[in-house]
């Protein structure tokens, strides 16, 4: 624990069948936190009801024998198992995928072939939301939430998750006046949200804007190479624009390119081409 009481040497388990896969993701996490290792979907199920504390899963999709989806659905069915975060670590990059993958209650993708830095970004950071929701779950204390607010700035600094220092502050003042309003859930789902914000300051801000700039002056050229160059780019835009990448995805399938352009344009902020010129 830290002098707070609210963190705490972290488990997590990694789920692959492929040997190399397991000491490849290992061997990254051991000098941060205590590692588990299944080799299976069957294993990972076994750990998992041996009782065994676990603060976060990561979990191959294409396994033999029982696969990801599957393994995902019984943990979230499971009252003993349901709030362990998972992440899928997995080559599949569709968008049905993915889509699959959230409904069944994971919280995040990291595409294979792994990046060692968003790995270790994307942990941090659903290891610190995981540290708050319990904390505010088991007390579901107002009182408790305030002083976990108030201390939220400097764990975010802990896991270079700078974002989260000015929200700490409007989080601050936020239960104090709303909580005959909201309940500690409503909270987790705002760290929820910020999370997934602050997860594009782990990625290539140069390739991204390069990226970027190429597909805005694709779409508004309603050229069709846009969708592949879309679908070569499709790790680095889910990660930096979460919540417009399937809106962005769907219209450029639909060959509606000019709701693909309106749509990339919010996501970035700005328009890319005339920032170009």
């Amino acid at each position: 624990m830290d002098r707070h009481g609210y963190t705490k040497e972290a488990t997590i388990l990694v789920v692959d069948d492929k040997p190399y896969n397991l000491t490849l993701m290992s061997n990254l996490l051991k000098g941060d936190y205590k590692v588990e290792v299944a080799n299976g979907g069957e294993e990972a199920l076994k750990i998992t009801a041996s009782g065994l504390s676990l603060d976060l899963i990561l979990l191959d999709i294409m396994m033999s024998g029982m696969d990801g989806y599957e393994v995902c659905r019984r943990l979230k069915s499971d009252p003993k198992t349901m709030n362990i975060p998972v992440i899928f670590v997995t080559a599949k990059s569709e968008v049905d995928d993915e889509k699959k993958g959230l409904e069944l209650g994971a919280i995040d993708y990291i595409p294979k072939p792994i990046s060692a830095p968003i790995v270790m970004a994307r942990v941090k950071n659903h290891l610190a939301l995981k540290a708050m929701a319990d904390f505010l779950r088991d007390q579901n204390d107002w009182d408790i939430a305030e002083r976990l607010a108030f201390t939220l700035k400097g764990i975010s600094g802990k896991v270079s998750v700078s974002g989260l220092q000015q929200f700490a502050d409007k989080l601050d003042v936020a239960v104090r006046e709303q909580r005959t309003r909201n309940t500690p859930d409503d909270l987790i789902a705002q760290l929820e949200l910020k999370l997934m914000e602050e997860q594009s300051k782990a990625i290539d801000q140069k390739k991204l804007k390069a990226v970027c700039v190429r597909l805005d002056a694709l779409l508004a050229d309603n050229d069709d190479e846009a969708g592949d160059v879309l679908y070569v780019n499709a790790n680095l835009l889910k990660t930096a624009f979460p919540s417009h990448y399937h809106k962005i995805n769907d219209a450029i399938k639909s060959f509606d390119f000019e709701a693909a352009l309106a749509e990339l344009r919010a996501a970035t902020g700005m328009s890319m081409r005339k920032e170009s010129s």
